[in-house]
């Protein structure tokens, strides 16, 4: 029995060669058979079936009875294309580790320090994009200011905060004293809320090691309405910013507002 071309073709893109593909059909038609027997089926010189038998013994695709002579078994082809997958699974993992640990090595030296430290953000759904992001990203802590100019987003950035709580982030917020009512209930139920009569600018602290600052406008003109943030992992300017923040947060003219449910009092993450 032949195979097709278009079969031979795929079996040839797995890596076989034409006399294993013939080989093995035979073996897969005939049943066990020693190499001459198989020589003869397939029409393949004897001096090639041995070393073709041997490299689809290696590759999975038969069995073999170490017997004299050897007698050789086509495996059925789902079990043969199953471990030829995974042959090619562990030797791609191998090589992955070869390169991934060259490559590394190459970005720790030099890629490292040609990285930007800090990123320019334009424009209002970009910078709600990298917010929700850093929002998301917190694992312990998440320090968050709020100025007026933002007010119509509170609402989405309260509906992300119940879940990252969940997860046990501990969540302050100082925003403006005039935000409306229904947004300073929804900001409070996750997290401890201090407003202030002056805020400037805003921002969002994940970690003390990831920082999202608002700059406001930019540029003149069209482009003047247009939002500007920075996003930086950076812990130098990441540890700046908290700093402030825990300035503000227990300045004399912030307030603390009154939380959903009894909550005890303390400084940014020190509880909800």
């Amino acid at each position: 029995m032949s195979v097709s071309d278009k079969a031979a073709a795929a079996l040839e893109g797995l890596g076989l060669t034409q006399t294993e593909i013939r080989s093995y059909a035979a073996l897969l038609e005939r049943g066990t058979m020693t190499a001459s027997e198989v020589s003869r089926a397939a029409r393949v010189p004897y001096s090639k079936v041995y070393q073709a038998l041997e490299s689809l013994h290696k590759k999975g695709w038969v069995d073999r009875q170490r017997i004299r002579p050897i007698l050789y078994t086509a495996k059925p082809p789902e079990s043969a294309l199953e471990e030829l997958r995974a042959q090619h699974e562990a030797e791609s993992r191998e090589k992955e580790k070869v390169a991934l640990a060259e490559l590394v090595s190459i970005y720790e030296r030099k890629g490292e320090q040609e990285r930007p430290d800090i990123w320019i953000l334009r424009g209002t759904s970009e910078i709600l994009s990298r917010v929700k992001n850093t929002v998301v990203n917190s694992r312990n802590e998440l320090l968050i200011a709020l100025p007026l100019g933002i007010a119509p987003y509170a609402d989405q950035v309260a509906a992300l905060l119940t879940a990252v709580k969940e997860r046990g982030v501990k969540i302050s917020i100082l925003t403006s004293l005039v935000l409306p009512e229904e947004s300073l209930s929804a900001l409070s139920s996750s997290a401890e809320v201090r407003t202030r009569k002056t805020m400037f600018g805003g921002g969002v602290i994940a970690d003390s090691k990831e920082v999202v600052l608002l700059l406001g406008g930019g540029g003149s003109g069209e482009a003047a309405s247009s939002p500007l943030a920075i996003w930086a992992d950076h812990p130098g300017l990441a540890s700046f910013a908290r700093d402030y923040f825990e300035f503000l947060w227990d300045s004399r003219e912030t307030v603390k507002q009154q939380a959903v449910g009894p909550r005890p009092g303390g400084r940014p993450g020190q509880g909800l």
